[in-house]
């Protein structure tokens, strides 16, 4: 990692337009396109770890003493009995809001990093997006599971779940485009293309989504305008 700028705002826009290798083999991004994609991912990763800290919170206070969570507000949102299925600990017996502290922790770190100059080399931009889909494949399964299986909906998971999506499907053709996971002129194309779009794949993923669970639960939508 080189916590040198790579780039200056007077450097030409040719040399600005696509990332460069360093001498250290880093790939650097744009000076301009680093700050906002750093910024993106580090709120991002802010809010899915908070979302993740209360889920650990709150469950620690619900095997401790019984204390229900604070997202328990109605017969269809109901974090206790989702933190308490099988699929909250899918993997090895660890509460799934633990793995969440860890990944997003290192997305909102990695933001961070780059806000401060940081610049990263190319296999750990592969192994990034390698963890951005395993987290948004793992949270769609527990989007199905919670909603088909499980039967309640838990308010923190669908803010992990809205956060994820958006990131992925803005992470991946922007790093395409700067060539921070290949070195092809075809893929970065491909990604400049995409990425003023890249709005559209979140908005279709969420709103299929909230589709979903309201086909499955007909009577939310009715109960959450009357304000009950």
């Amino acid at each position: 990692m080189n916590a040198q700028p790579q780039y200056s705002p007077n450097d030409e826009p040719a040399a600005r337009s696509r990332g460069r290798r360093g001498d250290n083999g880093t790939v650097n991004p744009t000076f301009r396109g680093r700050f906002a994609f750093g910024a993106f991912i580090l709120v991002f990763g802010l809010i899915s770890l908070w979302a993740a800290l209360t889920l650990s919170t709150e469950g620690y206070y619900l095997l401790k003493d019984g204390t229900q969570p604070s997202c328990n507000i109605n017969p269809f949102f109901s974090c206790g009995n989702v933190m308490q299925s099988d699929e909250a600990r899918a993997f090895f017996g660890v509460p799934n809001y633990f793995w969440g502290l860890i990944g997003w922790g290192v997305v909102a770190a990695t933001g961070a990093g780059m806000l401060a100059g940081a610049t990263y080399a190319r296999w750990y931009w592969r192994a990034f997006t390698v963890g951005m889909f395993v987290a948004w494949f793992f949270l769609m399964w527990l989007f199905f599971a919670a909603v088909y299986d499980i039967g309640f909906l838990c308010l923190y998971c669908m803010v992990t779940w809205a956060t994820q999506s958006i990131m992925l499907w803005v992470v991946l053709p922007w790093l395409l485009r700067e060539k921070l996971l290949f070195d092809s002129d075809k893929l970065s194309r491909i990604g400049a293309a995409i990425l003023p779009f890249s709005w559209l794949l979140p908005l279709v993923n969420i709103a299929g989504i909230a589709l979903a669970i309201i086909a499955h639960f007909p009577l939310l939508v009715p109960m959450l305008l009357s304000g009950y």
